[in-house]
């Protein structure tokens, strides 16, 4: 019985660093983005949310406009649009560093955010994948999540 509460003891333990370890871990590759990230995210969503398609093609990844016609992107930002103008956003909250293979230099770092929107015509939740490359950024996916985009025209 005593080898029993002690393993027990020892699998709560593990259990414990694990989860521990992976906040430490998830907070630091928070800190070493966020300096730079957020304040690019303040000022790039605003921009995206004119859904202008001109604008928003001006500010994605090489790589993405590659895979995305002028047509997809025009029918995205019409949808998008249902959401009428930008009334307010909270601060973008770290998810990830996804690591995504890269056809030229191998492999590429994509920093993850969301946040919280308001437009006209309804609350989002908004996800916004960043590309690092030489010290800057640009926009890898954007998306927006609301029950106003559900509803018909």
């Amino acid at each position: 019985m005593k080898k029993f509460f002690i393993l027990l003891a020892c699998w709560f333990a593990t259990i414990v660093a694990v989860i521990v370890g992976s906040y430490i871990y998830s907070y630091y590759q928070a800190a070493e983005y966020d300096d730079r990230a957020l304040p690019y995210i303040m000022n790039v969503v605003p921009e995206i949310s004119k859904w202008n398609p001109d604008i928003t093609r001006s500010l994605m990844a090489a790589e993405v406009l590659e895979t995305v016609s002028e047509e997809q992107l025009v029918r995205i930002m019409t949808l998008f649009s249902r959401m009428g103008g930008l009334l307010s956003m909270e601060s973008p909250e770290f998810q990830k560093v996804l690591s995504e293979e890269d056809s030229g230099s191998g492999k590429k770092a994509v920093i993850a955010y969301e946040m919280a929107a308001r437009y006209e015509n309804g609350d989002a939740l908004i996800s916004i994948n960043l590309l690092e490359r030489d010290g800057s950024f640009e926009v890898y996916r954007f998306n927006v999540s609301s029950e106003a985009l559900a509803e018909s025209p």
